[in-house]
């Protein structure tokens, strides 16, 4: 292992560079030389996988790189998580099971990469995720409870045109008694939609 660990800074600068220009293995390259570094997956997914996201979101928004580019940065960013978490688990120590949660996004709701951060952080927890992805409806979403049992459902909503199709997901999980936590940008800054829609818990 290198005692050259790089920062934070220095990670995501390599990230964004690779991810904009569309090299898929230098992405790669960029977290598994944080992992040889000594940076543990966790803090690569959260530091620096997610602040790349975020960046990309909001120059996308500006106007400063285009819908192409953002779909394939994001993409990219989607194989860099896999490439991530999916390696062999000989030498990494196996976190305690604290149970099984369904994490996954809004019926209509496309924007699923920061709810396959939380899935992916989760299961690093030791716990055993049912991610779902992008706009899973209601129906299936409760029929899936039925199925698997979770602790908890973990809903991701990123606009809030889909609050409504939120608080039936909400509502109807909880009929067959799951509790559901809400999050994203959807359920406002405090969290004051995700209470006004009855969710069990929020997080931004």
């Amino acid at each position: 292992m290198s005692t050259d660990r790089p920062s934070t800074a220095v990670l995501r600068d390599e990230l964004w560079r690779a991810v904009i220009e569309g090299t898929e293995y230098d992405a790669v390259d960029v977290v598994r030389g944080g992992l040889d570094a000594g940076w543990e997956e966790e803090a690569l997914l959260l530091d620096v996988v997610a602040a790349v996201q975020e960046r990309i979101g909001a120059e996308w928004a500006a106007d400063r790189i285009t819908v192409a580019q953002e779909h394939a940065a994001t993409a990219i960013n989607e194989r860099v998580i896999a490439a991530l978490v999916h390696r062999p688990a000989a030498g990494r120590p196996v976190p305690p099971h604290r149970g099984r949660v369904t994490v996954t996004c809004v019926d209509g709701e496309w924007h699923a990469f920061p709810a396959r951060l939380v899935a992916e952080v989760l299961r690093l927890r030791g716990w055993q995720v049912d991610y779902l992805g992008a706009q899973t409806p209601t129906p299936h979403l409760v029929a899936h409870q039925h199925h698997t049992d979770s602790d908890a459902v973990l809903l991701s909503g990123s606009i809030p045109t889909h609050l409504p199709a939120a608080h039936a997901a909400i509502t109807a999980c909880q009929a067959v008694g799951v509790p559901v936590l809400a999050g994203g940008r959807a359920f406002g800054e405090d969290g004051r939609f995700a209470r006004a829609l009855g969710a069990d818990g929020w997080a931004p």
